[in-house]
């Protein structure tokens, strides 16, 4: 053991109080280390490293002053001043340590063990500065746990360096943590400081020296108060700095909510607040790679909302809207949360599942979501039914691309559709050709309507017991030169889905007006003419002032027009339907339910609108002399328009028993082969004069 000496209670404080400032002062500083960068980093590491350096050089040397000794003791000027720099050294190493944005377990222990060594150096350097009669010898056991305490606090005190000032982040730690941390690593460095003291065993006996020394114990407190004032006084500007980087981090978090919000209006729907295109294109994109690199299923569904264009032309845009966002409530609702759900168009949806979800499961998905949006919806006073159509498909069965994934999803949306709405398809090989044709038509129909190649057959009427011909009924038809002749079939549902069904309607009206005023201008008979009518038309709140506008252009008189509409036009909207059938029967215009018996057939309903007259549809026709079924419900619709004073017409008549069998149940007119197919305005002019040339 140190003989002759013992401590002074109020240095060794002092020299606690020097090692816990120097402690805090680090942690500042390394905090100030990280957020800064260029040569303000650089200047901060220097300026931190000596005050950390001076603040435990401090502390050792008050340490030792705190010792009483026979006779005032003196230290080697030279070897002093080593271990002050070996100990700003060792500090600008911690510190250069922490400022890393990663502190492995490796650069932890090698930092620890070069730190807790350099303090041991300057430790022992310090000890070799005293003047003594004899030189030094220790206690090896005392002198190797001195250096183990060194270590073990050196890398404590990297580590609490690190994790109380996170990198990358704008969070610091608060001040009583760090005053806590500070106190702690003060324990760790005096206790190693009194265990090397106490693992000299030697009687400190001052020798005479002529060499550059000091002694003066107020000489002494005086190096050690220009320390403290260098602490202090970085502390001082380590806490400014630090208020100036909380404003900083303030703004910066101000500006990163800045973006973040603009990000968002960027990704985000406006009317739906759901992501948009953009950021459902960016989630495919991940989801996509992570399911190449892992091997995981997934599926791209898209979503239509059947008949919208319907219910937002004959509602309005707000009520149109509105419905939009309760839709799309539903949606997100419907989807789970590891599914991505985007508005992608006016009334489309599109879902990216999670990784890991097969086939069935997206039909499960889709099925929910059918069922969800097939619930009415109590928008305000008016109660609006719709349904949608869902398209499937997955990955990696259906594409390994963006593109190919959205597109063939596209593609079984519009197959489902085509079966009828209201449903979901998974994508099947072929399907892309069906997508490719429809967008190839819709090209096509537009560009039809703007060079006038669309044209029109008539189909004549007949009185059942006189057998003249008593109207036509106008039937749309199309040869384009690239596509060849297009089915109605084809064409109607392309143009309900993308509106065109309004310009073509309208083309079709005026048109059928127009050469019923060219054949009777050449000396025939006027007929009356009869226009289909699609729920699109209907509900469109302009349908009415257009029809008053094309029969006063035409000057055709409103009670040779025609439309003829089927039960479930009427029965998606019935109260919009009576409002505007009603105006339509107070121009004159005639009015006709077409295909009647294969729709809703509520006659409940049916009773209440200004309906003239039946249409029998051909599937029930045809099999009146052969199917009891098909014979007794042509009987019973027989007897309902009778019941309703309603005129009946029997479609698709190619035989004289069928027309017989009309005959008998007292109907009225008839269309079909047995008279006439649909011809040419021109062929049709030459059956009518021919016709009438025929003997009585």
């Amino acid at each position: 053991m140190v003989e002759h000496y013992g401590y002074d209670p109020w240095l060794v404080g002092l020299s606690f109080a020097m090692a816990s400032l120097a402690s805090l002062t680090a942690l500042n500083l390394a905090g100030r280390l990280r957020d800064t960068a260029g040569l303000a980093r650089y200047a901060w590491l220097a300026g931190g490293a000596f005050a950390m350096g001076a603040g435990i050089w401090a502390m050792h040397f008050i340490g030792m002053l705190a010792m009483h000794t026979a006779m005032p003791m003196r230290y080697d000027l030279t070897i002093t001043l080593w271990s002050l720099l070996a100990s700003i050294l060792t500090s600008a190493l911690a510190l250069a340590l922490v400022r890393k944005a990663q502190l492995s377990v490796v650069r932890l222990l090698f930092g620890g063990a070069v730190m807790g060594l350099g303090i041991c150096l300057m430790h022992y350097l310090g000890m070799q500065a005293m003047q003594l009669e004899q030189p030094i010898s220790y206690r090896m056991d005392l002198l190797l746990l001195s250096i183990v305490v060194a270590i073990v606090a050196a890398s404590g005190a990297l580590w609490l360096f690190f994790r109380l000032n996170p990198h990358g982040t704008n969070k610091r730690t608060t001040l009583p943590v760090r005053c806590l941390a500070a106190l702690v690593m003060a324990v760790a460095i005096t206790g190693m400081h009194y265990i090397g003291m106490a693992a000299a065993d030697v009687a400190m006996v001052p020798a005479p020296s002529s060499e550059p020394a000091f002694s003066s114990v107020a000489f002494s407190v005086a190096i050690a108060t220009v320390v403290a004032s260098i602490l202090l006084l970085a502390l001082l500007m380590a806490i400014y700095d630090g208020h100036l980087a909380t404003k900083n981090a303030l703004l910066a978090a101000s500006l990163k909510e800045a973006n973040h919000e603009l990000q968002s209006l960027v990704t985000l729907d406006v009317l739906t607040r759901l992501p948009n295109r953009l950021f459902l294109e960016q989630r495919l994109q991940e989801v996509l790679g992570r399911s190449e690199r892992n091997q995981q299923p997934f599926s791209v569904l898209f979503v239509n909302l059947d008949r919208f264009k319907t219910v937002n032309d004959s509602l309005g845009h707000h009520i149109g809207d509105t419905l939009i966002k309760r839709a799309a409530q539903r949606l997100a609702d419907a989807v789970r949360n590891q599914d991505a759900a985007a508005r992608v168009g006016g009334d489309e949806f599109m879902i990216v599942t999670g990784e890991g979800t097969c086939r069935r499961g997206s039909e499960t998905l889709a099925q929910r979501i059918v069922s969800s949006l097939g619930e009415p919806f109590q928008l305000g006073e008016q109660i609006v039914c719709i349904s949608c159509s869902v398209g499937i498909s997955c990955y990696p069965g259906h594409g390994d691309t963006p593109h190919e994934l959205m597109t063939h999803a596209d593609a079984a949306m519009h197959h489902a559709k085509s079966l009828g709405r209201n449903n979901y398809q998974c994508y099947e090989p072929g399907l892309s050709s069906v997508a490719e044709r429809r967008n190839h038509l819709e090209r096509r129909l537009r560009l039809a309507l703007v060079n006038d190649s669309l044209s029109l057959a008539y189909q004549p009427k007949v009185d059942v017991l006189s057998g003249e011909v008593t109207g036509v009924e106008a039937l749309l038809r199309w040869n384009d030169e690239e596509l060849g002749q297009v089915t109605p079939d084809e064409i109607i549902p392309v143009a309900e889905e993308t509106g065109l069904i309004l310009p073509v309607g309208e083309w079709v009206l005026r048109t059928a007006c127009q050469q019923v005023q060219r054949w009777h201008a050449k000396g025939m008979a006027m007929l009356p003419v009869a226009v289909n009518l699609s729920a699109i038309q209907l509900n469109n709140q302009h349908f009415v002032g257009m029809v008053e506008k094309i029969l006063l252009e035409t000057q055709l008189p409103a009670g040779y027009l025609e439309f003829e509409l089927t039960e479930s036009a009427i029965m998606q909207n019935p109260d919009n339907a009576l409002r505007i059938l009603l105006r339509l029967r107070k121009l004159g215009v005639m009015l006709s339910i077409d295909d009647f018996g294969t729709g809703y057939s509520n006659l409940s309903q049916l009773k209440r609108f200004p309906i003239n007259r039946l249409k029998i549809d051909r599937s029930f026709t045809a099999g009146v002399t052969s199917d009891p079924q098909d014979a007794a419900i042509v009987k019973a619709v027989s007897m309902l328009a009778h019941s309703l004073d309603l005129d009946i017409v029997a479609e698709g008549v190619e035989t004289d028993e069928q027309l017989a069998f009309i005959r008998e149940l007292k109907g009225h007119q008839y269309q079909g082969y047995l008279c006439s197919k649909a011809l040419p305005a021109t062929q049709l002019e030459r059956f009518l004069q021919a016709r009438v040339a025929l003997p009585a």
